[in-house]
């Protein structure tokens, strides 16, 4: 009832690879391609919980101080040398109870640097095909003005 490959097909080409920029996922270049195949050998407890979210790439490179300017630009005049100690990351859109459970667990495992996630709403997949079903109707209205 929620999918269609209309929708499938919108996706693709609203968000598909030729409207990225940058190298949002880390996976454009070949050092990047391997070391991720090489974390993704490694042994697992629990298949279901094996996939790590982009966000979990994100907090490690916020603390290791490895994230592009470009692609995560600062607000404000607020760089700091050293570790950072509380950062907020806030996602419009949504974010997921998947990341969620991600920034809790990093949080646990690392006591220096504190996590705060927010969103414009907790999505789930219902509600993502909802959003996206109705960006899609919007899109064909407004192509018709």
């Amino acid at each position: 009832h929620y999918f269609s490959m209309q929708l499938v097909q919108f996706l693709l080409k609203q968000a598909g690879v030729d409207k990225r920029t940058g190298d949002l996922y880390g996976n454009r270049d070949l050092l990047n391609i391997a070391r991720n195949m090489a974390r993704g050998l490694k042994g697992v407890e629990n298949v279901y919980t094996q996939h790590q979210p982009l966000i979990f790439q994100t907090m490690e490179g916020i603390v290791k101080g490895r994230l592009r300017d470009a692609d995560y630009p600062l607000v404000g005049n607020h760089f700091q040398q050293g570790r950072p100690q509380d950062v907020v990351i806030f996602i419009v859109g949504g974010t997921t109870y998947e990341e969620a459970r991600s920034v809790a667990l990093y949080n646990a495992a690392n006591p220096g640097v504190r996590f705060f996630l927010g969103g414009s709403v907790v999505l789930n997949s219902k509600r993502f095909l909802e959003n996206l079903g109705e960006a899609q109707r919007i899109s064909k209205s407004s192509t018709l003005l």
